[in-house]
């Protein structure tokens, strides 16, 4: 029991019912410090704060904020006020994340403090059909984006090693896109994610979800889809190019044909998706000079491995123009996203936030 004292567990709570209360007591009793943020939730479920034990230390928002911004202020408060600890797990306040199992998740985040720790759901028995497909479509985005493969992209139950709690508490992401984002931020730096199995549990179908379905996948997916688009329209922009370019250079030898139009497209389709991707997509505050010359150095490795792809195909195999640049751009689209939002646009960690939360409660 007195490892756990060196692990906070960190729950934000909308709206909750007697779940967190009974969750929150198992906790203590078994020896964990435990943080509630209760994320603006009214006057009328103060009932169920009040009931909290005593050793619990509880944090409010006097509006609601969101999720991520609710993990984020526990984070910050966390890393000001225990600097002996050895990391926090973040479970939710609805039931769903057992005892057994934020014990496990606690244990791996001790043997290994180096570590993001997922607690992966099995995603057995009864899921409500809208959860799997939701973590089917996140797993797979996840892997295009980061080259990782997560079982589980959207779980809740986490464990957060000390010396990483600063660049968690920096991510962007108010709501539900900040579990994402976490991920996304751990792949591009590196850390290593480590998977423990937990129970897949969904009380009534998971009616207490405060998820919504449109505006908060929009939210998660944001980024990547607005990446996508913009790699639609610069693809539009490159093939229409290559297809006049090439019949204005049929005269040549083919592959010096192929050469020239492939080059031309792809530098008139460059600078379009350069700044759109700099303004729309990333939405970078760097200096446009260097992000210019990290892109266009990208831009020419793309080159030559587009021209490299569509020669072998068109020249070498003999496939089909159009069937040989559609098949080469979905082959580069997720190391162009990758190589985009990791060195190009990378995006500076910081964290401003001043915590106006008011606290009740102690930890003993």
């Amino acid at each position: 029991m007195e490892t756990r004292r060196r692990i906070v567990v960190l729950i934000p709570a909308y709206k909750p019912n007697e779940a967190l209360v009974r969750l929150t007591r198992q906790l203590v009793s078994t020896g964990f410090m435990v943080v509630v943020i209760n994320d603006g939730s009214g006057i009328e479920y103060n009932y169920y704060f009040s009931m909290l034990p005593t050793e619990a230390l509880v944090l409010n928002h006097t509006i609601n904020r969101g999720k991520g911004r609710a993990l984020k202020t526990g984070l910050e408060y966390i890393h000001r006020h225990f600097p002996s600890i050895e990391g926090v797990v973040t479970a939710d306040a609805d039931g769903q994340h057992l005892l057994e199992d934020i014990i496990k998740v606690s244990g791996e985040l001790e043997s290994h403090n180096d570590s993001l720790i997922l607690g992966s759901r099995r995603f057995d028995g009864k899921v409500p059909l809208r959860s799997k497909l939701g973590n089917l479509m996140t797993r797979w985005i996840f892997a295009a984006s980061s080259g990782k493969m997560v079982t589980d992209t959207q779980t809740g139950l986490r464990g957060i090693p000390y010396r990483m709690i600063p660049e968690m508490a920096g991510i962007e992401g108010d709501r539900y896109e900040y579990e994402m984002n976490m991920l996304l931020s751990a792949a591009r730096g590196k850390a290593e994610i480590r998977e423990v199995p937990i129970r897949t549990v969904y009380i009534r179908g998971n009616e207490s979800s405060h998820f919504r379905a449109v505006r908060d996948s929009l939210m998660i997916y944001g980024r990547i889809l607005k990446f996508g688009l913009s790699s639609l329209a610069s693809f539009a922009i490159d093939f229409t190019l290559l297809l006049i370019l090439k019949q204005l250079t049929s005269s040549l030898d083919p592959s010096l044909s192929l050469l020239v139009s492939a080059a031309g497209a792809r530098a008139a389709s460059s600078l379009f998706n350069f700044t759109l991707n700099r303004k729309l997509v990333f939405e970078s505050r760097g200096s446009a000079a260097p992000e210019a010359v990290k892109y266009f150095t990208l831009a020419g490795g793309i080159l030559a491995a587009n021209y490299g792809l569509l020669y072998l195909s068109n020249i070498v195999l003999g496939i089909n123009l159009v069937v040989a640049k559609v098949v080469t751009e979905l082959v580069l689209y997720a190391a162009s996203y990758r190589v985009q939002r990791n060195l190009v646009f990378r995006e500076e960690k910081h964290s401003n936030h001043r915590i106006d939360a008011t606290i009740t409660g102690r930890i003993k």
